[in-house]
Parts: C-alpha cells; structure tokens; sequence
C-alpha cells in the first residue's frame, strides 16, 4: 500500500519517472557481473601449483619423516594431510564462489583460507622443528603468499558481491519485482 503511494508520489513530483521501465532498472543491476578477475587469478595460478606443492611436500616428507621427534611425525603428517584436503576443498569453493557470484561459497573460501589454511601453512613455514629444507621453504613460501593474495582479493569480491545483492533485493522489494534469478 504505502510502495505504491510513494511510487505514485514521485511520478507525481518527478513526471519523467513515469516512463522510466523500473524492471529495466532491475535487470540492468542483476545482469552485472561481480566475479573478481584478479581472484580468479590467483585461484587458477594456485590450482596450477598444487600438484607441485603436493608432489614436492610428499617427497620431503618421506625424505625427513624418521629425523622428525614421534610428536612431530603425528603434527607433520597430520596438517600436511589436512592442508592438502582443505586445499583441494578451499579451491572448489572459491572457483564456485567467484564464478557463479555465489556468497556463502565465497564466505566459506575465505573463512577457510583465513582461520584454518593461513595459520598451518605458517606453521609449516616457521616452525623450525618440522625441519624445512630450502626447496620446502620456497614452495610453502609460494603457497602463503596465493594464500594472501587470495584473502585481500576473496575479502574484496565478497563486499562487492554481498553488496550487489544487496542492492538487487532492495530495489526487488522496492518495486515489486519477482526475482526469479535466485
């Protein structure tokens, strides 16, 4: 009742209004693409790494695993283990995130890269008695620094992205358009 007296209010005040297509408006917001280049990017580089990473962190783990103290032979192949599987889980969401422009895929990539992937793969690195040799040094390196491209980008792709729809839905609300897309 009340969007109605208002939208009739401002074609009445404003009579140019009355001719605008405020479905047009709608349409034109939601076919904008929110996907973020530089992410995707970094996400395609860091798929393309992997393997590499995964193979040389195989290998220095076999090299090393009978050098290592009994508690860290369990902690060494324990997050290398659970690095690897929150990679390949990391990756898929943050493909699915960014590309289909969907938030709880994205929220997920970021929280993950965040809160779990930064801080083990920091361990990794900087925990002198996991014993690094220099090629596991530089590879992890490389790993933390598409991990921290990936979180400045991921955190910037989901403001724009929550953000867009956000716009979207209110100005769905607004005019009393059925968003189907969703």
């Amino acid at each position: 009742m009340w969007k109605s007296s208002v939208i009739n209010a401002s074609d009445h005040i404003f009579p140019g209004l009355a001719y605008h297509d405020r479905k047009k408006e709608f349409y034109d917001i939601g076919n904008q693409i929110q996907s973020s280049l530089p992410l995707q990017m970094a996400l395609y580089f860091n798929v393309r790494f992997l393997p590499i990473w995964f193979f040389i962190g195989v290998i220095s783990l076999d090299y090393k695993y009978f050098q290592l103290t009994d508690v860290y032979k369990f902690i060494t192949v324990a997050v290398f283990l659970l690095i690897s599987v929150l990679e390949c889980t990391r990756l898929y969401l943050g493909y699915l995130g960014n590309l289909d422009e969907k938030i709880p895929e994205l929220a997920s990539f970021w929280l993950i890269s965040t809160l779990i992937q930064f801080p083990l793969e920091l361990f990794i690195l900087l925990d002198s008695r996991t014993m690094l040799n220099f090629t596991e040094q530089i590879i992890n390196s490389v790993m933390i620094f598409f991990l921290s491209i990936e979180i400045i980008f991921g955190t910037i792709a989901l403001k724009n992205s929550a953000y867009h729809h956000a716009k979207r839905f209110y100005i769905a609300q607004l005019y009393g358009i059925e968003d189907k897309f969703n």
